[in-house]
């Protein structure tokens, strides 16, 4: 079953990412916050390569098909 991360384009993975990273580095969340940004981090990261590696693959049979 997909999850709604899985959904999210690449650019819209990074730009919540870029907005969690900002977050943090204010410093103001408590520790359960932090605990699920940083797991939301953890999981957009994941997203992001799978995203790369389907780029990746797509390219490269794209080429091989020449």
């Amino acid at each position: 079953m997909k999850s709604k991360k899985d959904n999210l384009s690449y650019d819209e993975a990074i730009s919540r990412l870029d907005h969690l990273v900002k977050q943090l580095e204010e410093g103001e969340q408590g520790m359960d916050d932090l605990t699920k940004m940083v797991k939301e981090a953890s999981d957009l990261v994941k997203v992001c390569k799978q995203k790369l590696k389907m780029t990746s693959d797509e390219i490269k049979k794209a080429f091989e098909e020449e």
